[in-house]
């Protein structure tokens, strides 16, 4: 079975010809248009068609990964800051587009990188699993009893606004505090500053860093930059604790570029306070894991299969009625 995955990004639109065993067997980008969502659905489409042309036996399907909040039951990008989209019915004009030959999947960007990992890498087989992207930016997504949770408004696992510092930086979404602001890449760099202009903590480190720099330094035994892995895994311990009591997963994947690179450093830190944070029988068997991937379109291609997995469900339902 092949199916095609789509990564729509604010800069890029990724997409990949996909099969049922994680295989990738095509691929194709292209810049992401600022000039209309039309223009931007040509492309999507463009991309299909071209994968199309490349498949050695028929699509069953499309699967697209968007930024932002989705409506995943109506097809509408309710809301995607970085694409400047409000209400836009993404479904209907890409099935329009492309003449309606294909099924078509729309989700969040974070529960398709969330079902890469369940379908091809650290997540395979396993039926209660949180993925956290650790980026520029936080994000996550969760499978309970191997159901994508997508909530009531479709905003549920938006863990990078809960605020975890009611006094803390300002973000983007106009809260304060959100685990966003510390527990990312540019958070990560930001508490940094922070503590440098504090100077409590003696250092090596000098403006201009990154935070590649400044895991580097921790990895020295760098005071400063000790204190910043110290905190930043204490807030995303306080993450996976809120996610371990609620949902109690058997396995927390940690994606993205940064939480890539800062894994070694942090989970040991995160493992030592979930004992102080939850109890035994929330922590006890949950294990914390790199991301084994870096795709989202591979992850939207699983979009296909998921949503036939929940159609069949439903059908069975129905039948048994």
């Amino acid at each position: 079975m092949l199916a095609i995955g789509i990564d729509l990004g604010g800069t890029k639109i990724e997409a990949a010809l996909v099969a049922q065993t994680g295989q990738v067997l095509a691929t194709v980008r292209r810049p992401t248009p600022t000039e209309s969502v039309s223009a931007v659905v040509k492309v999507l489409a463009d991309c299909v068609r071209h994968l199309q042309k490349q498949a050695p036996a028929p699509v069953e399907g499309i699967g697209l990964g968007t930024p932002g909040q989705v409506d995943s039951t109506a097809g509408i990008v309710r809301r995607a800051t970085n694409l400047g989209w409000e209400n836009v019915p993404l479904h209907a004009l890409l099935t329009a587009e492309l003449g309606g030959n294909l099924p078509l999947f729309i989700q969040r960007d974070s529960a398709a990188e969330l079902l890469a990992e369940r379908y091809f890498g650290a997540g395979r087989d396993c039926a209660n699993l949180v993925y956290l992207n650790l980026g520029t930016g936080l994000g996550g997504a969760a499978l309970v009893d191997g159901h994508l949770v997508v909530g009531h408004t479709f905003t549920a696992s938006e863990i990078g606004h809960i605020v975890l510092d009611p006094h803390g930086r300002p973000c983007s979404c106009g809260l304060r505090g959100c685990a966003e602001t510390l527990v990312s890449g540019t958070g990560f760099v930001a508490h940094t500053r922070q503590l440098l202009a504090a100077g409590q903590h003696a250092t090596s480190l000098a403006e201009p860093f990154t935070s590649g720099m400044v895991l580097r330094a921790a990895e020295m035994g760098d005071e400063l930059a000790t204190a910043v892995v110290s905190d930043t895994a204490a807030w995303l311990a306080q993450l996976v604790a809120a996610y371990a009591i609620i949902l109690n997963p058997q396995r927390v994947v940690i994606g993205g570029g940064f939480g890539r690179a800062a894994f070694h450093l942090l989970i040991p830190r995160v493992q030592a306070d979930l004992p102080h944070l939850v109890l035994a029988s929330n922590h006890a068997e949950l294990e914390i894991v790199p991301s084994q991937l870096d795709s989202s379109a591979l992850g939207a291609a699983g979009l296909v299969w998921q949503g036939q997995k929940n159609l069949l469900e439903t059908l069975f339902k129905e039948s048994a009625k």
